[in-house]
């Protein structure tokens, strides 16, 4: 499944942060957390911490390590954690263990590019953040969020968000959409992009104001705004649909999210999909 890199909006970042303190590193296993106690096959986390920095390198991972429950959807919530990390993990010591090999791998990155340059020609620190979280779980399915944020010189840094819908019996992703060139569909998605911009309900943007935050060529028309290129995924309450910065959009639009209720979604439910969210 295919991660799209999103630039973040977070500013150029200062040369002034090379003359800050090294802060001493911080790594903890936050007890076991579940979201959904009522339920007999929950999924158990253990909340993981690591966060460490100095004027070269800044390093940050907050991830939700499955502990406890149905084997099946258990193995599999890790090897996608291991994916989504690019390592082999067998339990949070493990990814402290990254998160040390990260921040050191970091610094040198910074010092290779900076140590022959005039400390006024410098950036900030090189740094990278992880959050992989457990965003909803019901008997049926778990979705779990993944958020990373990457900054390596320049003006600004790379953000990726997106989120992953397991079933639970056995452990997979499967495909939620079908009737996806329908044209009830697209006015859905074009509702939704406009949401998603219209910070007043009771006054949603007209359509050549909610044009303006969105590329021409790549939308074409509000009426056939391309799907996003990660798959949506499910919500307690919908299906979420997340475009990542620059996919229909300028930086300045950032990352478009936008949830489309299960009542109005369902006729283009994938069957499997239906069965995950019925009553």
């Amino acid at each position: 499944m295919m991660i799209a890199g999103v630039v973040c909006a977070c500013g150029q970042r200062a040369s002034q942060t090379e003359g800050k303190d090294t802060a001493d590193s911080t790594a903890a296993i936050v007890g076991q957390d579940s979201l959904m106690a009522d339920a007999g096959n929950v999924v158990a986390v253990e909340t993981v911490k690591f966060e460490k920095d100095d004027s070269t390198a800044e390093v940050s991972l907050l991830v939700q390590w499955p502990v406890s429950g149905d084997k099946v959807i258990v193995d599999s919530l890790r090897k996608h954690i291991c994916w989504l990390l690019d390592g082999e993990f067998d339990g949070p010591k493990d990814i402290q263990t990254y998160g040390q090999s990260l921040f050191e791998s970091l610094s040198a990155d910074w010092h290779d590019v900076y140590d022959e340059m005039e400390p006024d020609d410098r950036f900030g620190a090189f740094s990278k953040t992880h959050e992989i979280t457990k965003m909803v779980e019901t008997d049926r399915y778990i979705t779990y969020f993944y958020r990373t944020h990457v900054y390596s010189g320049g003006a600004h840094g790379f953000t990726t968000e997106v989120g992953f819908t397991f079933r639970k019996s056995d452990g997979k992703q499967i495909p939620l959409l079908t009737n996806t060139d329908s044209p009830k569909l697209s006015a859905l998605i074009k509702e939704g992009v406009r949401r998603h911009f219209s910070d007043d309900a009771d006054h949603p943007l007209s359509d050549e104001e909610l044009l303006e935050y969105l590329f021409a060529e790549e939308v074409g028309s509000l009426n056939h705004i391309p799907l996003p290129g990660n798959p949506p995924y499910l919500s307690e309450t919908g299906v979420v649909f997340n475009y990542t910065q620059y996919e229909i959009g300028p930086y300045s639009s950032g990352i478009i999210i936008f949830e489309i209720p299960f009542q109005d979604i369902r006729p283009f439910l994938m069957p499997e999909a239906l069965e995950l969210i019925r009553k």
